[in-house]
């Protein structure tokens, strides 16, 4: 029997899985009542839909993102009892012998596999031994015709419910592209024509190779199958050959087993590469596991090691994960390393770069992100890529810009801060205090409010005028560009508040007028009747307006006309008072940075005598 999980109708639907839950809550559309159909049976726990009743209810309620559902349902609705690896032989069985299975009985498909694969590398025994029910052989049928190319039926098998049902999460996307690049960069060191990837067996060294490009090699014939269904093509072991090892996943004894097999086992002038968890090949290790981890490095083959960024494992997004690139016969004894978990922005053109630069073992080109250590400390028992390793780097500016930078910036923390103070008096006070919402103000007509529009901050220049608010950092667009690409949005008037309602209620004046806002940020615009100017009311939303709420129910308090005119000269001087303190104590940071970067660099000493004769006579 085939069946459709609500996993399986999301993914047929292209929603996520909390929308089709919604879909069963909510049985009517556009007013007519469709609920979404029964489920035929249950196993696991899990309720199992038919087929063809989900590809009836998409097609009448219209819901999903897929026009053609009645074309994929039959590749998502894996047969009930089938395995996913079974699936797979069948699959490259019909890709070798280019013959429908549907139909088809043991013996005719051992025969064709003895004709098609006559040196049992992928198929044959497999072909012999299992026993497919005709709906699976039909299954699989139906599965190429609903697919774009064999490759696409193999990816769909594999990111199915039988995949999922494995609770196995592999590498992701970035982690795939950055590997690839990492041994195509091995490659084009070895310079050999027709390169291969010696693979190990896991989905990540097939994801790899794809990648790349590359033909594989491997002893385990559940790669060659799938190479065989990808087109990826198979050879014999020979010198162009990138051996492939993933250890994710396994404790760090087993990662030391499998770098162990591979630094001893590459032939002069083969290359390796290795992913695991960081934790066994780059962090600090203690004990018998440290003594292991030197015994490998000892050897001299490991060329390159790099701790990488969290998150490019999905079944532990927080732990890192690291490679190693290895070079038989090297000798190496200084190994270049680098943490990519402190690179903000990785280049993977440039780090790709270095890893060339460290096969070839050369100190000819500069380094933007690996840089050598003493192979030494290592062996004694420190981490082989210390948290934060970079490249070393040049001094970026001269002795004479850190110094202007450093009186560029005191010009500010010198300058002394204008103090702000405020006469008051007590009055007689009111008996009750009455508050009123925006939401009236509003409907009076003491208030108007103006949606901001959505802005592609790429668009901003460094020279533009036309700002954009609420940025902090000061963005703007060329006049031009602003009316060329905006030509309708809303722009500020001065005395107008700029407002967000998330994730915490915040508010600025503009007092120019003329700038952009860009959504979700809105607009305020007080009328000639308000009894408030809009110092006041920004102070009111940044002070009284709690998380969560709306902008119509944030209040204002009543006040006479001249005491508001008064509040609103007040808080007008407060704003420019923060507003100086808030410059001063960036300025006091950069000054910080512009110390220790040029005291860093020798191009600074805060062994200096002052200047103007009259301070120095004064400390005599």
């Amino acid at each position: 029997m085939r069946t459709l999980t609500l996993q399986d109708v999301a993914d047929l639907a292209n929603v996520q899985r909390p929308v089709v839950s919604m879909w069963r809550n909510r049985p009517r559309v556009r007013g007519e009542l469709v609920p979404f159909p029964e489920a035929v049976s249950r196993r696991d726990g899990i309720e199992r839909f038919d087929p063809d009743a989900v590809v009836e209810y998409l097609k009448r309620t219209g819901r999903g993102n897929n026009t053609e559902v009645e074309y994929d349902a039959p590749a998502i609705a894996v047969p009930d009892n089938a395995d996913l690896e079974e699936l797979v032989v069948l699959l490259a069985w019909r890709v070798l012998t280019g013959v429908e299975l549907a139909g088809t009985n043991p013996a005719e498909r051992a025969r064709l596999a003895e004709e098609y694969d006559p040196d049992d590398r992928c198929v044959l025994t497999e072909i012999r031994t299992i026993r497919p029910t005709g709906a699976v052989l039909e299954y699989v049928d139906e599965l190429v015709e609903a697919s774009f190319g064999l490759p696409d039926a193999l990816a769909r098998i594999e990111q199915g419910r039988l995949y999922r049902e494995r609770a196995v999460r592999e590498l992701t996307g970035d982690a795939v592209r950055i590997l690839g690049r990492v041994v195509t960069e091995c490659a084009v060191f070895l310079g050999a024509e027709d390169m291969t990837l010696r693979a190990d067996g896991s989905t990540v060294s097939m994801a790899v190779a794809a990648e790349c490009g590359m033909g594989v090699t491997s002893k385990d014939r559940a790669v060659l199958r799938r190479a065989v269904i990808t087109g990826a093509g198979t050879g014999r072991s020979h010198a162009g050959e990138i051996s492939f090892v993933s250890a994710v996943g396994l404790d760090a004894a087993a990662v030391l087993d499998r770098a162990d097999v591979l630094v001893l086992g590459l032939e002069p002038g083969r290359i390796g590469v290795l992913v695991g968890p960081a934790s066994a090949l780059t962090d600090t290790l203690a004990g018998e596991l440290q003594q292991r981890r030197a015994d490998v490095l000892r050897v001299g083959n490991v060329m390159a090691a790099v701790r990488l960024p969290r998150g490019l494992w999905r079944e532990a997004h927080r732990q890192n994960l690291a490679l190693w690139v290895c070079l038989g016969g090297a000798e190496e004894q200084r190994p270049y390393v680098t943490d990519l978990a402190a690179i903000p922005d990785l280049d993977i053109g440039d780090f790709a770069s270095d890893i060339a630069a460290a096969l070839a073992q050369t100190d000819v080109r500069a380094f933007r992100y690996a840089r050598r250590i003493d192979r030494a400390g290592v062996l004694a028992g420190g981490p082989f890529v210390p948290r934060g390793a970079r490249a070393v780097g040049l001094s970026p500016a001269g002795r004479d810009s850190h110094v202007e930078r450093v009186h560029t910036i005191t010009l500010t923390t010198t300058t002394p801060l204008q103090p702000v103070d405020v006469l008051v008096e007590a009055s007689p006070g009111r008996l009750k205090l009455r508050h009123r919402s925006l939401g009236e103000l509003r409907d009076e007509g003491k208030l108007t409010l103006k949606r901001g529009n959505r802005i592609d901050l790429a668009h901003a220049t460094s020279d533009g005028t036309v700002r954009v608010l609420p940025a902090d950092d000061g963005l703007a667009l060329d006049p031009v560009d602003a009316e060329r690409l905006y030509p309708h949005s809303t722009r500020t008037e001065p005395g107008d508040v700029i407002f967000v309602q998330k994730p915490q209620p915040r508010a600025w004046v503009d007092t120019f007028g003329g700038a952009m806002v860009a959504a979700p940020a809105r607009i305020l615009r007080l009328g000639r009747t308000a009894d408030l100017g809009p110092q006041v009311l920004a102070a009111v939303i940044n002070e009284t307006a709690t998380a969560g709420s709306e902008w119509p129910s944030w209040t204002v308090p009543e006040m006479s006309a001249d005491e508001a005119a008064r509040l609103e000269v007040a808080l007008a001087d407060i704003a420019h008072y923060e507003a100086e303190a808030r410059r001063r104590v960036e300025a006091a940071r950069e000054l910080k940075t512009a110390l220790i970067d040029g005291v860093a660099a020798g191009a600074l000493t805060l062994d200096a005598q002052p200047t103007t004769p009259g301070v120095a006579a004064a400390d005599h």
